[in-house]
């Protein structure tokens, strides 16, 4: 039979370790190379070769060499009971590096690529996912700073003694407030959504709470995670974190902010019906990258903007937001006065008694619908230049002159000009007044139905002046509860944060008409001389004890009386909380 060269390669460059080592061993005790050329010859460190003829040398034995390794019988993890104990425990909401580690403690040891692809075909993961360690609660985060507990309703402890001191102990003084408007009736007619760990009334509580703070939304829920008196005010062990705060904004609907928001006004004493609401729009801009969103006029900025268009209606009476939404565009922007109309008839049984808003909220044809309803309304006119042109050419003596009070209090001299008109769209004439000397350059011109009762040139216009208080409420908004903060860390549903918005007004009113001589305070000035205040909480057996910090306000609480002893709080496990003043 004919050599070879392939056959005589395979003595020259053996393949498996056993033959390699008997011709190292050949080649060293037959050949008599030394272990530096044996080295050389199959590319091995020269330790290795000596270590290698020295144990051949003390037990020269050529079997080992030519005898195969038994077959080792090692456990393997049946693929598919993998697959099914994995699957089970992504859908109880564990990360994979949890199941990970739930199945090497099973005694199924896989890699990373294998879960990540056992998940991915059942449907179970999504490209990006690692399965990578996540930080427990009172481990450090990658940061160094201390990973919070998880918000869990279950884990609130209220046993008998225990005391902890917390930096939103004036956040307590709402409490009152939020059982006489009975705010857990409210949340449940809206259908609010909630979880296990956090039924809806806590799911609402804790994300109202940053608002009352004012704080902004790119840090606030994280400045307070680890402080238990913000949890306990919301019935949880801590609040929960942003991600929770931005998934929950967009989970309840429109109609559910209808009814949350209802529910609370009715419980709001707004006087004597019919009322009458002052009505405007707001744009709220966007500050981001390639928004999808229609522009808007923005007058801070004074051009169009990428905004957000909420509108807001103010109970006239007692200055109190009894309605917004954010649900608005361009195209059905018209339709929001007799829209607000229809909904207030269908929440109370009745219509407004009159509606107070600029020229831009509805049309002629709008108007035209309020009248017939029986709605009174004062509006302004859009001026155009034959208007303008036929006011300039009238005599001086057309013109009368009467005296009205504007904002704290100052007097302004104005003429007016009284007559009827017709619009396209409207039925009959309807009254108009031109008027000059309120500060603009042109004349104003002012519509009204004289619904629900006639009233005086001067009492037009002396209403539609009040009207400014609904655009000075939209200012502290955007001040105090950043209500155009569209672009931070905690990125929430604008609708939804108007809807916090409105509620947390409603408590703030409340609050500063209890309070003596701060009936008319913004709330940003109730935040810092009573809210924003730390102090420590006892708990017993019967009651929650907050004992606000030292301050020269304290006494006008106790005044109001705030430190009474309220009554049963349904989310604190129907104890009573009663703050303390120094």
């Amino acid at each position: 039979m004919a050599r070879s060269q392939e056959l005589s390669r395979l003595f020259q460059h053996p393949a498996s370790t056993a033959q390699r080592h008997y011709e190292i061993c050949r080649a060293y005790f037959l050949e008599h190379l030394s272990a530096n050329e044996v080295a050389q010859r199959f590319g091995l460190q020269v330790n290795s070769i000596r270590t290698l003829v020295r144990d051949f040398a003390r037990h020269p034995d050529l079997n080992p060499f030519f005898r195969t390794a038994p077959a080792v019988d090692r456990p393997s993890p049946t693929r598919q009971s993998v697959r099914d104990r994995a699957g089970a425990l992504r859908r109880q909401g564990h990360t994979l590096a949890e199941i990970r580690m739930q199945l090497q403690r099973e005694g199924h040891p896989i890699s990373e690529a294998y879960l990540f692809r056992v998940l991915q075909d059942e449907g179970l993961a999504t490209k990006g996912q690692r399965c990578r360690p996540v930080p427990r609660p009172g481990d450090c985060a990658k940061d160094g700073s201390l990973v919070p507990a998880v918000a869990d309703v279950q884990q609130l402890v209220l046993s008998n003694g225990r005391q902890f001191p917390t930096k939103v102990a004036g956040l307590f003084l709402f409490l009152s407030q939020l059982l006489g408007l009975d705010l857990p009736h409210a949340v449940r007619q809206a259908g609010l959504p909630g979880s296990e760990l956090i039924p809806p009334l806590h799911a609402f509580l804790a994300l109202l709470l940053p608002k009352l703070l004012g704080h902004r939304r790119i840090s606030h829920i994280s400045d307070l995670c680890t402080d238990e008196g913000a949890g306990l005010w919301a019935g949880l062990n801590v609040l929960p974190k942003t991600t929770y705060a931005t998934d929950y904004s967009y989970r309840p609907d429109r109609t559910m902010h209808e009814r949350l928001v209802a529910a609370l006004v009715a419980k709001t004493p707004l006087g004597d019906p019919p009322h009458s609401f002052n009505l405007d729009f707001h744009a709220i801009p966007f500050r981001g990258h390639e928004p999808d969103l229609e522009h808007h006029w923005v007058p801070l900025r004074n051009r169009a903007l990428p905004a957000v268009m909420a509108f807001v209606a103010q109970a006239a009476g007692r200055r109190v937001l009894c309605y917004a939404t954010a649900n608005v565009l361009r195209a059905s922007a018209d339709e929001m006065v007799p829209r607000f109309a229809a909904y207030w008839k269908e929440e109370t049984g009745q219509y407004p008694a009159r509606l107070l808003f600029d020229s831009r909220a509805t049309t002629y044809a709008g108007l035209n619908s309020l009248n017939q309803v029986g709605v009174g309304f004062i509006t302004i006119r859009r001026r155009g230049c034959g208007m303008l042109a036929r006011v300039r050419r009238l005599p001086a003596s057309s013109w009368q002159r009467c005296q009205i009070i504007q904002a704290k209090g100052k007097r302004r001299q104005v003429s007016y000009l009284e007559e009827s008109a017709r619009l396209d769209g409207y039925e009959g004439p309807v009254r108009q007044l031109v008027v000059t000397g309120l500060g603009h350059e042109s004349p104003t011109f002012f519509l009204t139905n004289d619904r629900p009762e006639p009233q005086t040139a001067r009492e037009v216009i002396q209403t539609y002046a009040s009207r400014n208080h609904v655009e000075n409420r939209l200012g502290e908004q955007i001040t105090f509860f950043h209500l155009d903060c569209l672009c931070s860390d905690v990125r929430l549903n604008v609708d939804f944060d108007l809807t916090l918005t409105v509620v947390a007004d409603l408590l703030y009113r409340g609050l500063a008409e209890r309070l003596k001589g701060f009936a008319q305070a913004s709330p940003y000035r109730v935040f810092r001389k009573f809210v924003d205040t730390p102090g420590s909480v006892t708990i017993t057996a019967e009651e929650i004890v907050v004992r606000l910090s030292k301050r020269a306000h304290n006494p006008l609480l106790k005044e109001a009386g705030l430190t009474q002893r309220t009554g049963p709080v349904p989310w604190l496990a129907g104890r009573c909380v009663r703050v303390e003043c120094p």
